[in-house]
């Protein structure tokens, strides 16, 4: 069979399970064939682990996928993984300093507790200070970050990001709690988990 035919037959998402159903091959037959395709640009995958692996076929050729906020989450927070909800697609350079940004604006508990790993790969603070000042959220950062150092090894904060002017209050999710209180009260942001949830993320 021609690539061409064989491509048309597999266009959208597929497991090996069903390549090799679809065009009646043995799995390991699929898996060599998927390994072509993706040298190609024509296969794209996700999943893996304790998920399953699904490659995503077109008949065009893919652009090489930038690891977007739940690929960084879940590369430096190995104990604590997060599942997708949706594709989050990036394009350039991203890294910790991008994908701490990101999760504040999601306002999901367990992604912004699975993010505290990330202070430990912070290399960029001005980068960080810029990016959150354009989101308005340096006072979540800040509140995190002191959390963070609570419970685990984290790459120092420069002292003059400490100053924070005109605070209001703020939630980094949608609860008003008010956990760890002289954190809370510095940064002025309500701190939604308590020790054992971030014990629990460690």
């Amino acid at each position: 069979m021609k690539r061409a035919e064989q491509l048309r037959l597999l266009e959208g998402l597929h497991t090996v399970e069903t390549v090799a159903e679809t065009l009646r091959i043995t799995p390991q037959a699929a898996l060599n064939l998927l390994g072509k395709l993706k040298k190609e640009q024509q296969v794209t995958v996700s999943g893996g682990g304790r998920r399953k692996r699904l490659y995503k076929i077109t008949l065009r050729k893919q652009l090489p996928r930038v690891p977007g906020m739940f690929d960084i989450i879940n590369k430096y927070s190995p104990n604590f993984q997060v599942n997708p909800w949706y594709d989050h697609q990036v394009h350039g350079k991203y890294g910790p300093e991008e994908a701490l940004i990101d999760v504040l604006q999601t306002e999901s508990f367990r992604l912004i507790l699975a993010s505290m790993h990330l202070f430990n790969h912070i290399t960029d603070w001005p980068k960080l200070y810029q990016l959150a000042q354009k989101k308005d959220c340096w006072q979540k950062v800040g509140a995190l970050y002191d959390v963070a150092r609570m419970f685990m090894k984290v790459r120092k904060m420069p002292e003059k990001y400490r100053e924070c002017v005109k605070m209001r209050w703020l939630t980094l999710t949608q609860l008003t709690k008010k956990n760890f209180p002289e954190i809370s009260k510095i940064w002025k942001v309500y701190i939604p988990f308590n020790p054992n949830d971030v014990r629990q993320a460690l």
